[in-house]
């Protein structure tokens, strides 16, 4: 019999990969063994996608991370987008609510901002933000 996990709450410690929230937010893209791909609950940007192992473990994370890299790379390939931004936020100082290792995707398109202006150095809102480049 298996077992019934019910989804934490943002800023919960989760234990397993079922007791995520996406589980309370529809099914998955696509999943496989190792991950799956949930549609971002709260898009930055149209296609915001999260990439999910489904075990806490650096294999699965780093598999994970490779896997949506390659599927940016391809969509830019592909010319339906012209950049992408990925990473992750890991616990509650960066920024971190739902306490299981994901990886946001995020499509960029030409116009879309100022370009050079609000990459990952961003991120960090108190950070020094002069132009060094």
């Amino acid at each position: 019999m298996s077992q019934k996990f019910t989804p934490k709450n943002l800023r919960q410690p989760i234990s397993c990969y079922e007791e995520s929230t996406w589980h309370s937010n529809g099914s998955p893209k696509w999943e496989n063994d190792i991950y799956s791909v949930w549609a971002d609950r709260f898009p930055v940007t149209p296609g915001h996608l999260l990439w999910i192992p489904k075990k806490n473990m650096v294999g699965h994370v780093r598999v994970t991370y490779g896997e949506a890299y390659e599927y940016g790379q391809d969509q830019i390939d592909s010319g339906k987008w012209a950049g992408f931004n990925i990473g992750q936020n890991m616990g509650m100082a960066a920024g971190q609510t739902v306490l299981w290792p994901h990886i946001h995707l995020i499509p960029r398109h030409k116009g879309d901002c100022e370009p050079g202006r609000n990459g990952i150095r961003l991120s960090f809102p108190n950070g020094d933000h002069k132009e060094y480049y």
